[in-house]
């Protein structure tokens, strides 16, 4: 048996350098981390516009010939891979060994002068070369032993002030690259271009240990140095860390607010807790807790730390009358350049992984906040939806290491491997900077009501229909003594008048209710649906085979017999497709939408009815009914609620293949206010939620998880059941599920209408 080796191609070089490497930028950054990588304190790029030739000098530790000729020329093979620490004690950025291939996308031509303790060395690449040669062993790099320093190699160079920084600091070890034949065009548009790219290459960090510098023909040092841009101010500071453990901590600073000296009769009238009077004064607010708090609905083991992270969210614009209505700082800088320092970047050991949160880009929003927006667009003093904050209001950098293996870089440096763990990643930052929503939501929420018990609008409304009443009683009295003149006249037309106006607006704003009703309503039969889309399916194509099969039975065979006994199957079909239309389509029936006395027994129970005849009674009902409940209402409202609930629980059942699976429903009086009390005896809620699971009534919350874990729920049933208990002027209390160790638990109380 012949053994055969395998040969590499000239063109493989051009494939992981010049194709690998998508743009100059990209290819820069490259070689900076190498820099970086090589202990280097200082790193210059110099672009000369009069010999059209660009620069790349640093004054790490260099490379001796040993290093040069098993290392830099063997690719893929790369002293990184020995210790992920460099002397100095830094992270490798790389490990690869083909980053230095980056140097074929900047130029065709390539001369490098490397400086080490005991050597020197000029090596020259022709990178063109490797497009002649067939094979690259073909293909060679010039060596030679120099005598000079890096000072002294660019005796030449055009730029006055950088030749005095490489005498000061330059004179040691060190390596450069003069790189010409450039292929790109280097214009004003591609110099801001890469000006901007290496702002923020670098976190804002507050140390010395690594710096930038990017120079032109006239440009001073003190203008060379490049610094990242820092947002000073800003509303809401969010900062977290995760560790290998996967323990979470978050910490959010509120910095929005100025009350001055009404604090304290703010902090009373808003009714903000004495926390809350600390927060309001730079006390951080912390929460703690594990990867499974954050990530609702994972269960499997799952390890995507250690990371830390830094996101500020600030207004873009600030409104005059939000301004008073909500006690808005008014910061003295507004950022003009905020679009572009704009975005959540990664940092891998201090360097930027691109393209994340880089303005312009695919991976400008790589967090989807759009789509949140877009799918939750609630203001943020909305009473119950959820406000969600857009890509351009906020920027950050989240911080990870070579030493976290669990998100790898793509071998073209163009991102991190879109890993089922990376999804998690992703979900979790999502989910941390939720917190910081829910925050500023609560804050802008009290502010809001404080300002509505308190406005000229609402005070006119109030004394406006006082003074309607107080003329209605007159005007009895009046009727009673047969007292009226002309002036009683006009002004009884006015105050007529007047009471239709409010009448006509409290009409609107009814209307308006019953069509949110409807649409809630709507909301529910299209979650019904989707939950049980696989078993409507099913009945679709059993329906379809038995019509075929009768068909068949009678055309091909002329058998009557047993075209009668597929049609007799079909009619218990039918009549399961009748259950699904009653628990969905009956609910929005004319009906049903208007508003009148019913009794909630009657309408649960008739739910219940509804959804055993879907269900096949595969789940009991236990209904108990402690007192009557007689009120005005709308009947969908009822049914919505059931009907969201219980397809909760059967999702539920069904995932945890639940034996036995119960569904009890009690009702009565306590107090002042009705009650159902639902339940059900499946796992409860999970550990995210298990704390505070007051979470679960906002809007799209979910634990609901496909096979790839990927989140696929609405998270829109229970916040429509929140949503119309609010307008029966009640609540839900969620509190037995923190005690209880099994099952799902909700009490909701309300109260009748009085419209």
């Amino acid at each position: 048996m012949a053994r055969i080796p395998f040969n590499v191609s000239a063109k493989t070089a051009r494939l992981i350098g010049r194709e690998n490497v998508s743009n100059l930028e990209g290819a820069l950054i490259e070689l900076i981390k190498n820099t970086y990588d090589a202990d280097a304190k200082k790193c210059v790029v110099y672009y000369e516009s009069s010999t059209d030739r660009l620069f790349i000098i640093d004054n790490g530790i260099g490379m001796n010939k040993d290093v040069i000729i098993n290392n830099w020329m063997t690719i893929g093979n790369s002293t990184k891979k020995e210790s992920v620490f460099t002397k100095s004690g830094r992270v490798n950025t790389g490990e690869k060994g083909i980053g230095r291939f980056a140097l074929d996308r900047i130029s065709e031509k390539c001369t490098m002068l490397t400086v080490s303790k005991d050597e020197r060395f000029e090596w020259l690449v022709n990178w063109e070369n490797f497009d002649s040669s067939e094979m690259i062993t073909d293909t060679y790099a010039e060596l030679n032993d120099i005598s000079e320093n890096i000072p002294e190699f660019l005796s030449d160079l055009g730029n006055e002030f950088l030749c005095d920084m490489l005498k000061s600091d330059f004179t040691g070890t060190g390596t450069c690259f003069v790189l010409e034949n450039l292929r790109d065009q280097w214009n004003e548009v591609v110099i801001e271009r890469v000006k901007s790219s290496l702002q923020k290459l670098l976190p804002p960090m507050e140390n010395n240990v690594f710096e930038l510098f990017f120079f032109l023909q006239g440009t001073k040092t003190k203008d060379a140095r490049i610094l990242p841009d820092l947002l000073n101010e800003y509303d809401y500071k969010l900062h977290f860390e995760v560790d290998d453990f996967g323990e979470c901590t978050i910490q959010i600073h509120r910095n929005e607010f100025f009350f001055g000296a009404q604090f304290e009769k703010i902090m009373k009238k808003a009714d903000f807790s004495d926390e809350d009077r600390e927060y309001f004064n730079d006390k951080l607010i912390i929460k703690e807790g594990s990867i499974y708090d954050f990530l609702p609905g994972v269960e499997e083991k799952i390890n995507i730390g250690p990371f830390s992270g830094d996101i500020y969210f600030y207004k873009l614009v600030l409104q005059s009358d939000n301004q008073e209505k909500y006690y808005y700082k008014n910061f003295v800088t507004k950022r003009t350049n905020f679009k572009e320092l704009s975005g959540i970047k990664i940092y891998r050991d201090d360097f930027l992984v691109r393209p994340y949160g880089i303005y312009g880009t695919t991976g400008y929003d790589w967090l989807d906040l759009s789509t949140r927006k877009a799918e939750s667009p609630a203001a943020v003093s909305h009473k119950s939806g959820s406000w969600r904050v857009q890509a351009n209001q906020i920027c950050g950098q989240i911080r990870i290491s070579r030493l976290n293996d669990n998100l790898p870089d793509k071998s073209s440096r163009e991102g991190i491997v879109e890993t089922k763990e990376f999804k998690l990643f992703r979900e979790l930052v999502v989910n941390f900077i939720e917190k910081l929503e829910e925050d500023r939501q609560y804050v802008i929420r009290k502010l809001d009501q404080l300002y509505k018990s308190t406005a000229k609008g609402e005070q006119a409304l109030k004394i406006a229909k006082e003074e309607l009443n107080k003329y209605k009683k007159e005007e009895g009295e009046k009727e009673r003594n047969n007292k009226d003149n002309e002036a009683d006249s006009e002004k009884k037309q006015s105050y007529e008048n007047f009471h239709k106006a409010i009448s006509y607006q409290e009409e609107r704003i009814q209307d308006l209710q019953e069509e949110m009703g409807l649409l809630r309503t709507l909301a529910t039969t299209g979650i019904v649906v989707n939950t049980y889309i696989h078993e409507i399916k099913a009945l679709t194509t059993q329906l379809n085979v038995g019509v075929k099969e009768a068909y068949a039975c009678l055309e091909e065979d002329n058998d009557i017999i047993s075209a009668k006994e597929e049609l007799k199957k079909l009619r218990v079909l039918k009549e399961k497709f009748n259950s699904w239309f009653k628990v969905t389509i009956d609910a929005v029936e004319m009906d049903k939408r208007k508003r009148k006395k019913e009794n909630i027994g009657n309408i649960i129970q008739n739910s219940i009815s509804k959804w055993k005849s879907v269900q096949n009674n595969k789940i009991d009902y236990v209904y108990v009914e402690n007192e009557e409940i007689d009120i005005r209402c709308f009947p969908f409202d009822f049914e919505t609620i059931i009907s969201n609930l219980v397809t909760n629980s059967s999702t539920i059942f069904k995932n945890h293949k639940v034996e036995k699976p119960t569904i009890k429903i009690e009702i009565g009086r306590k107090d002042d206010k009705f009650y159902i009390k639902y339940s059900d005896n499946g796992p409860g809620l999970c550990e995210a939620f298990k704390r505070e699971p007051q979470k679960i009534l906002k809007h799209g919350v979910t634990d609901r998880r496909n096979a790839n874990g990927e989140v696929v729920g609405t998270g829109m049933g229970l916040w429509i059941v929140d949503s119309i208990i609010q307008n029966y002027k009640g609540y839900i209390d969620l509190r037995k599920n923190i005690e209880k160790e099994n099952g799902f638990f909700m009490d909701l109380f309300f109260e009748g209408r009085e419209n």
